[in-house]
């Protein structure tokens, strides 16, 4: 549950079982909390979300407030955001929820744990060990026993098929990856999709979207990202292996490529926030969970796609650099690296925020049956359409 230890072990100096995302599965947090609640295992509970919290920030420039769920919070710790108004975390104790702070303060231990059973952590007339018994989060009072459970709408792949298609060619920059990519991707706009859900994007209440994937990754986008389409994105020829050599090349492009591109300029047609469900005209590979690596290989049968919002030239992986290339494509951190923001494997999509005592849906416990079928979870705000 806390991203600042990554100690492998119980109490008892073994490892009981962890479902929180990769790079935390074997926190002594977690550990610590599934040693004491068995029935938890494999649970929602079993995850960073029940001692961390999200929160609400405001765009400096745009002026929009929008939800930014617990693992982009916690993250901001580490990499802040110039354009929110709000304070952001300074520290791991900023990131904690009620339930999360009371287990710190009590020692950080299996004993810390079991001495907080009985009390109502976040104030919602549970106390904690009722509310774990009924696999709801503790440190959350808009999640409670016996409370209704989020409903929204199904859609699969048939049904977003049949829903007006958008293709966009684009840079996919990635942060620490050996190749960036070029590539075209077919799909819906994500305002078109939320509207064949019932969503009205002019509703002043929407504080925006989360997009999930079933590993418990998340992603969170403003309304603007949805209405407006991107800036045109750029396109850089012969930056490939082919072009550089092995030790230099680091850009991987398809093997047809459309029409109108000119080396440094603008490519042709929109730019928008995008679910996709084909590639380079081919369906994606699905997304499955590598065991051994803990990150999901794939990327369909839905990804989103997301423009640079700062449209530039490819760099290299961040794990790739410095290199004797002496070209100056080495990593620069002050580049777009909008690959981060795809989630791969898109199975559920939140409009923000819930309907006032509607429990959240928990995409990590179901969500690879969404996968295999297909399908994609529309909930939360404004969502209508059966």
């Amino acid at each position: 549950m806390f991203s600042m230890s990554s100690c492998s072990s119980d109490e008892e100096g073994e490892q009981v079982s962890s479902r929180a995302y990769k790079g935390h599965e074997s926190d002594l947090d977690v550990n610590n909390f599934v040693a004491v609640y068995p029935e938890t295992v494999g649970t929602r509970l079993d995850d960073c979300q029940t001692c961390h919290r999200g929160g609400l920030f405001t765009d400096e420039v745009g002026g929009e407030t929008f939800f930014v769920n617990a693992c982009d919070y916690c993250h901001l710790i580490n990499h802040p955001s110039e354009d929110f108004i709000e304070t952001q975390p300074a520290g791991y104790a900023d990131s904690l929820n009620p339930y999360g702070a009371a287990y710190s303060q009590g020692g950080r231990d299996q004993a810390a744990l079991r001495a907080i059973a009985g009390e109502d952590s976040d104030g919602d007339g549970a106390n904690n060990e009722e509310e774990i018994a009924d696999l709801k989060y503790p440190g959350d009072p808009d999640s409670k026993p016996g409370q209704q459970s989020a409903t929204g709408v199904i859609l699969n792949m048939a049904e977003l098929k049949a829903m007006n298609a958008h293709e966009q060619f684009l840079l996919c920059n990635s942060h620490k990856q050996e190749f960036d990519n070029y590539a075209s991707y077919q799909g819906v706009k994500f305002k078109d999709l939320l509207a064949a859900a019932g969503v009205d994007l002019q509703d002043a209440a929407i504080q925006g979207i989360t997009v999930i994937a079933p590993d418990g990754y998340q992603k969170d986008f403003t309304k603007e990202d949805i209405e407006s389409a991107f800036p045109a994105s750029l396109y850089y020829a012969g930056r490939d292996t082919a072009t550089l050599g092995t030790e230099c090349g680091y850009v991987q492009y398809p093997d047809t490529l459309p029409d109108g591109l000119t080396n440094g300029l603008e490519i042709p047609g929109e730019q928008w926030l995008l679910l996709a469900y084909q590639r380079d005209g081919m369906a994606m590979d699905p997304s499955l969970l590598d065991n051994t690596s803990g990150k999901i290989t794939g990327e369909g049968p839905y990804r989103i796609i997301v423009p640079q919002s700062v449209p530039g030239e490819p760099d290299r992986g961040s794990r790739y650099s410095p290199t004797d290339c002496a070209d100056g494509h080495d990593y620069d951190d002050a580049r777009d690296h909008n690959a981060g923001d795809m989630v791969r494997g898109v199975m559920a999509i939140r409009v923000n925020p819930l309907p006032a005592g509607t429990e959240d849906f928990d995409a990590k416990y179901g969500g690879w049956t969404f996968v295999s079928n297909e399908e994609v979870f529309i909930y939360g705000h404004g969502v209508t359409a059966d």
